[in-house]
C-alpha cells in the first residue's frame, strides 16, 4: 500500500477540530485570542484524543447492545463535548478507511483501532458512542510538552511556531506504547534515491 500521505483537507479539518476543541475550553488552555486559537490550532495533529489506544473500551462500546447498556458512562459527555466527539470520530472514520497511516499521524490511532471502528457503518459508530465521554486532552495538561504547546505553539513567528508544533507531534508518535502499531505495515513511498543509497548518506 502506498502512503499518499495528509491531504490537504485532511489538514483543514485537524485545524477546524483543534480550534473547537480550543474554543471549548476542555482542553485545559488559558483564554486565547481568535488569532491565537487560529494558530495553536494549526498543530498537525488533534488536541484532544478519542481514547483511540483504549480498544478494549471500544470493543466493548461496538459489542451487542446487551453488552453495551452495562457500560454505560455515569456521566454522559455535555451537548458541546458531545458534538466535536462525534465530529471528531466521524473524522477518523472516514481517514481510517481512506488512509489509516494518515490516522496514525494526526491520531497516533493504531491499525487495529482504525479496523475496529470502521468494522460498523458510521451511522452505528456515532450511535453506539452518543452516550459516552470518550474526548479528553491528548497531551497531559502538566507535561513539558503541553506546557511548549501552550506557550510557543501559538506563536506569531512561524519558524518557532512550527518547531514546536512538530517537536510535539515527534514525542507523541515516539512515546512508548507496549505493543501499539505493531500490526500495521509498512508504507510504500516514492523515494528519489534506493534506500541503500540513503542509508550511505546517513
Amino acid at each position: 500500500m502506498e502512503y499518499s500521505g495528509l491531504a490537504p483537507d485532511d489538514l483543514d479539518n485537524v485545524r477546524a477540530l483543534n480550534a473547537a476543541w480550543l474554543r471549548s475550553g476542555h482542553g485545559g488552555a488559558p483564554p486565547l485570542s481568535a488569532a491565537g486559537v487560529e494558530r495553536l490550532a494549526s498543530t498537525p495533529f488533534l488536541l484532544f484524543t478519542l481514547q483511540e489506544h483504549d480498544e478494549h473500551r471500544w470493543e466493548r462500546l461496538l459489542a451487542a447492545p446487551r453488552q453495551r447498556d452495562l457500560l454505560n458512562d455515569r456521566e454522559a459527555p455535555s451537548d458541546e463535548k458531545r458534538s466535536l466527539q462525534a465530529a471528531g470520530i466521524a473524522f477518523l472514520w472516514e481517514l481510517s478507511r481512506r488512509n489509516p497511516y494518515a490516522a496514525r499521524v494526526v491520531s497516533d490511532a493504531a491499525n487495529g483501532w482504525c479496523r475496529l471502528i470502521t468494522s460498523v457503518t458510521l451511522v452505528q459508530l456515532l450511535e453506539f458512542t452518543a452516550d459516552h465521554d470518550l474526548i479528553a486532552p491528548r497531551v497531559d495538561p502538566d507535561s513539558d510538552v503541553q506546557r511548549r504547546l501552550l506557550q510557543s505553539g501559538g506563536s506569531k513567528p512561524r519558524e518557532l511556531r512550527e518547531a514546536v508544533q512538530f517537536s510535539a507531534l515527534q514525542a507523541m508518535l515516539t512515546a512508548s506504547r507496549s505493543g501499539h502499531h505493531t500490526s500495521l505495515r509498512a508504507a510504500a513511498c516514492r523515494a528519489r534515491a534506493p534506500l541503500r543509497e540513503v542509508a550511505d548518506e546517513v
